[in-house]
């Protein structure tokens, strides 16, 4: 282990890279990249919430109590505890990687002993059918990229992963599907598409060259981040206290009050796959809470 340690701190010049952003940009990134999934996650977080207070800091310079009391900013902003403490787990691997690298003394972390916020049980919040209509009515008004990813969210009980990471190569309009190569449970999955859903991604501009439904800032990468828009969205409608997993809820609900079998709705939001992809949605060609008048 002190071997490896070596081989890595002899890899990047510790002279170089002693302040924050520096270090994220040259050693942390490159590392999560290699190793996490979500780690266009971390460079938000680190863009957004960490370099603000301290990218220009040398790393050996900040102090316990600076990180204490930026958490408890995060908190007086309206973060959720959930939220801070995501922010916290970031910076706190910044650290631990700063110290390997030998940016950080061994146990002189910043973030040592910063203790995260409690969560509290938080009940599953669901849109009820006036809710949902006017979420969709506000949705319908935006002509941007997080609009329509947000409608398909709700339209198809998706998750926010599988309709951001979407490629073209996997509609097919023809079937009434957006297949998922691979989902969650580690195995292919078909998302059913109504004709809501298909008007959506019809809509949609197919940008030469990219592969995604939902192109991000670079061409080769697909969009990452709808939390502000969404709660500009949420915020202005009135309903603070709905995530966007609540989507998926909500179309759960939809589809067991118009009554549909549980088995059916865990086989649509892919709790269990069929053995064969359903290619007419067993429900019908529409959404029937967006065809009455409200």
């Amino acid at each position: 282990m002190t071997k490896h340690r070596a081989q890595h701190s002899s890899a990047v010049r510790p002279s170089d890279i002693l302040k924050f952003d520096a270090f994220v940009a040259a050693v942390y990134l490159p590392h999560v990249k290699l190793r996490k999934r979500s780690w266009q996650v971390d460079e938000r977080i680190a863009r957004q919430r960490l370099s603000p207070a301290f990218g220009a800091r040398r790393l050996d310079g900040i102090r316990r109590g600076e990180v204490e009391n930026w958490l408890h900013d995060l908190a007086a902003q309206g973060l959720s505890p959930a939220t801070c403490n995501r922010n916290l787990a970031v910076f706190k691997s910044v650290c631990s990687l700063a110290m390997l690298h030998g940016v950080l003394p061994a146990g002189q972390s910043p973030c040592a002993g910063v203790s995260a916020f409690k969560i509290h049980f938080q009940r599953e919040r669901c849109l009820n059918l006036a809710e949902a209509r006017r979420l969709m009515r506000a949705l319908e008004r935006s002509s941007r990229p997080e609009a329509a990813a947000i409608r398909l969210l709700l339209l198809t009980g998706a998750r926010k992963s599988e309709i951001l990471k979407a490629r073209w190569e996997n509609v097919r309009l023809d079937l009434r599907l957006l297949v998922v190569p691979l989902s969650k449970s580690g195995k292919p999955r078909h998302i059913s598409l109504l004709d809501e859903a298909i008007a959506v991604i019809r809509a949609m501009p197919c940008v030469p060259g990219c592969p995604w439904l939902f192109p991000g800032h670079a061409p080769d990468k697909p969009l990452s981040d709808i939390y502000q828009f969404w709660n500009k969205v949420r915020r202005g409608l009135g309903l603070t206290d709905v995530r966007i997993h609540d989507l998926r809820h909500t179309f759960a609900i939809l589809l067991v009050n118009a009554g549909h079998s549980l088995y059916e709705v865990q086989k649509l939001l892919g709790t269990a796959i069929p053995a064969r992809p359903c290619v007419t949605p067993i429900w019908g060609r529409h959404h029937w809470w967006l065809q009455r008048k409200p």
